[in-house]
């Protein structure tokens, strides 16, 4: 835990609530550590940790947007709150733009 809090430290800052502030950016600073570039759930610091995956409909289909922004702002299990960074609008934008895009498409 110590090793993953280190990394979010030493991750800079980004502009604190900016207008059109580039979500994509901020996964990739701050989220991609555990839940890996692609959402797997296969970061460095996620191997250790299990994260979600973003990839897995079991898990992440049925969460609804939400209930995704809030797990985001507040925190969940050893994944830590997000809410000094984001605002609610930001965290539910993370989700729609950033993480839904993430999920295997359904094929038909």
């Amino acid at each position: 835990m110590r090793g993953v809090l280190a990394v979010l430290l030493l991750v800079p800052a980004l502009p604190a609530r900016a207008e059109g502030r580039d979500l994509k950016r901020f996964y990739e600073a701050r989220c991609a550590v555990c839940h890996g570039a692609d959402g797997a759930g296969r970061g460095a610091g996620g191997i250790r940790l299990g994260p979600a995956s973003f990839a897995d409909p079991k898990t992440f289909g049925t969460a609804s947007d939400e209930d995704l922004a809030k797990a985001i702002r507040q925190g969940s299990g050893a994944m830590p709150a997000f809410g000094f960074v984001l605002d609610e609008a930001e965290a539910r934008r993370l989700v729609r733009e950033v993480l839904r895009p993430m999920a295997p498409r359904k094929r038909r």
